[in-house]
């Protein structure tokens, strides 16, 4: 298994990248995805890693840097799908570990997440990584 960061993508890899996100119920259509990977490789305060085998993208990982008034700074991991046939593999366990080098990297010592409360798993995925659980909150959102 070989992780890497995203620093490029092929039409291909960013069909992989979209099936895995609709795995988790995401409604993504490929050429939306396409753009925002376009933008995000771009960006020195995001990285995406890619778990892939045999030239297949198999799970994937953004974070991002969080700079907010209120708190000290820290990464927050937006999104981590592992396909649903690879799962319990450590695939994971690896594109954390992954980030947690490249925030090392930006002098970053903290990553934080959120994760939807129907997700029980996922939940405890986390918690047996050492995350624990500092919050529950609700999520509001508008569109115009």
């Amino acid at each position: 298994m070989e992780i890497s960061k995203l620093e490029s993508f092929t039409e291909i890899e960013a069909q992989q990248i979209c099936h895995l996100t609709q795995q988790l119920g995401y409604v993504n259509d490929l050429d939306s995805l396409t753009q925002r990977l376009t933008q995000l490789v771009d960006l020195n305060d995001h990285a995406i890693f890619v778990a892939k085998q045999n030239n297949v993208i198999l799970g994937w990982l953004h974070c991002l840097v969080c700079l907010r008034v209120e708190s000290p700074i820290f990464v927050e991991i937006t999104g981590l799908v592992v396909d649903k046939d690879n799962r319990g593999k450590q695939l994971g366990k690896q594109l954390i570990e992954a980030s947690k080098r490249w925030s090392a990297a930006q002098r970053i010592n903290q990553i934080k997440l959120r994760c939807n409360v129907i997700r029980t798993q996922s939940h405890q995925f986390y918690l047996s990584l050492g995350f624990s659980l500092s919050k529950e909150q609700k999520v509001f959102e508008i569109s115009f």
